[in-house]
């Protein structure tokens, strides 16, 4: 019986503290470029070109290369590229011209919390309960319920499908699954862990 008074005493400490903590999953807040990214993709963009005449967009030809790093490269049409005689035009397509894109919204980020969003509830509920039995600490709800947010948005990231890349995306990466490129986006995932204000 004392075992329990004991757990009560240090029940409402543990709880004003948990109380005092956000746990946040996603990408992590000093990198610019990937909340960038992470936003366009959440809520799609519309690009037009500013300082050129176009928005220059590699094809699957540049493998990775900047127009700057390819020898020889000249403007056919809206197309930049090299002289090529295994082409049948004689001419290979190093990047597309384009005035505009439009990237369409991948709201991956509202799609998970909507999705997993009770089974979170759900495991801060468990580990609260297991605080309270001084079974786990403050910093370990935060981590257990972090680390379930962060699968979650992986997994998202990993399947989510639709809207499709376009097909010249398509063929520069040689795959298609919409928020994964170079796994900057998907290695980046992380949780946070702030105090309320």
């Amino acid at each position: 019986m004392s075992s329990d008074i004991n757990h009560l005493k240090n029940a409402k400490p543990a709880l004003t503290e948990l109380n005092a903590m956000r746990v946040i999953a996603g990408v992590p807040a000093n990198n610019d470029h990937l909340n960038m990214i992470a936003l366009v993709q959440e809520t799609g963009k519309h690009i037009e070109h500013k300082n050129y005449p176009y928005l220059v967009i590699p094809t699957g030809n540049a493998e990775g290369r900047k127009a700057s790093q390819i020898v020889g490269l000249y403007k056919r049409g809206k197309a930049l590229g090299i002289d090529d005689a295994s082409q049948p035009n004689g001419f290979k397509v190093m990047f597309v011209l384009r005035e505009s894109v439009n990237i369409p919204a991948r709201p991956f980020m509202t799609y998970t919390r909507d999705h997993y969003g009770k089974e979170w509830q759900k495991t801060l509920a468990d580990c609260t309960f297991k605080l309270l039995l001084e079974q786990m600490t403050v910093h370990e709800v935060c981590e257990a319920l972090g680390k379930q947010m962060v699968e979650d948005l992986k997994t998202t990231l990993r399947q989510f499908k639709e809207p499709k890349n376009a097909p010249l995306t398509e063929e520069r990466k040689g795959f298609n699954n919409p928020l994964i490129d170079n796994k900057g986006l998907l290695n980046s995932i992380d949780y946070f862990v702030v105090k309320n204000k």
